[in-house]
């Protein structure tokens, strides 16, 4: 066996305190052992950085690297990148944990077919301010072996459907096709995954998917309302739109499948960005929302994409149709009780996303 580990996992930390520990220890406990796992300390303020120090000294496959200064989860990567033995790389967050059978799942497959990325599925977890678990989902994607580039284009855009396809951490890359690619870790207040992917799958030409759950998502009640406020977050939103759609403008590819895929994603971007308008810290009143809204609606490229939307939710639906026939009174109203059923009861807002 080599000396370099076959796997590495990169994981930013950076105030995780709470959840660092199960973070690491599902990595360990891997069935699979040949791995090496990189905690790269951003400088945080917490006891995260003192986390690391002890599960380095503790096992020899953990390095704790600590930075002098915060620079973000993309620097954090980037330092990883640069650090990483392994053959294939594994981006993992550090309040979120690994099927302890990952590893193993995925070996074969890389092994035999060497691919550039390597997906697999996730699964959403769902916790209340007590951190209790209220709800699972399970994100799958039939398993496939894509060897063209423009099968792996093709593909894109259905895997942007069930959300799998901007994340970092449900993907094994290669080592030595990341570092040749130059695609660098944008510095971004969101969609920084997003952006990464988008600019690699330009060049990726082998693709393999396996339908296994390897990873759990976890979305806290008590981080999503204490957060922080994305003021421009649906510009962001919209750069990814354009992004894909220029993905495949470029390849003469823009289909209307894809059209229709990211229609709907349009339609739920606006809603998601006007029901944010509704908190206070948006500094927007309701003559302010409606001016917003009314921009939109004239934005050509927004016209274009809306009028392909076809969500198959009804929640989605009605909300698409309302958009498609421009009801400005009852969109501000369906934001408005978005808003307030986010923030007063977000288990059944959470139910409501999974089932739109």
């Amino acid at each position: 066996m080599d000396s370099a580990p076959f796997f590495t996992v990169v994981m930013p930390v950076y105030k995780t305190e709470s959840y660092l520990s199960a973070a690491v220890e599902s990595v360990l406990h891997q069935s699979f052992t040949d791995f090496e796992l990189l905690l790269v300390d951003d400088c945080s303020p917490d006891g995260s950085g003192a986390i690391c120090d002890r599960y380095a000294a503790a096992d020899a496959r953990v390095r704790a690297i600590h930075l002098p200064q915060n620079g973000g989860a993309s620097h954090a990567r980037t330092v990883g990148l640069q650090s990483a033995q392994g053959k294939y790389i594994l981006f993992m967050d550090s309040d979120d944990a690994l099927s302890t059978t990952l590893m193993d799942s995925v070996y074969g497959e890389i092994s035999a077919q060497h691919p550039q990325v390597l997906m697999f599925g996730a699964q959403e977890v769902y916790t209340n301010s007590e951190g209790r678990v209220f709800s699972r989902v399970d994100i799958h994607y039939p398993q496939k072996r894509l060897t063209t580039h423009a099968d792996v284009r093709d593909e894109v855009i259905s895997i942007e459907k069930t959300t799998l396809f901007g994340y970092l951490w449900n993907k094994f890359y290669s080592a030595k096709f990341l570092r040749d690619s130059g695609v660098a870790f944008a510095d971004m207040p969101l969609n920084e995954d997003f952006r990464y992917n988008i600019e690699l799958f330009r060049t990726v030409s082998s693709l393999s998917i396996l339908d296994v759950i390897g990873y759990f998502y976890y979305k806290r009640e008590n981080q999503s309302l204490t957060g922080r406020f994305v003021a421009d977050y649906f510009s962001l939103q919209q750069a990814r739109i354009q992004d894909l759609f220029n993905f495949y403008a470029q390849e003469n590819a823009c289909t209307d499948e894809v059209k229709s895929v990211l229609g709907n994603i349009y339609v739920r971007s606006v809603f998601s960005a006007l029901q944010r308008n509704c908190d206070p810290r948006s500094d927007m009143d309701a003559k302010a929302r409606k001016g917003w809204l009314l921009t939109q609606l004239e934005d050509p490229f927004f016209r274009d994409l809306t009028l392909h939307a076809a969500p198959e939710g009804k929640l989605a639906g009605v909300l698409c149709a309302l958009l498609q026939k421009r009801r400005v009174f009852l969109i501000l109203l369906c934001a408005r009780g978005i808003y307030i059923v986010k923030t007063r009861l977000p288990a059944l807002f959470a139910h409501a996303k999974q089932s739109r």
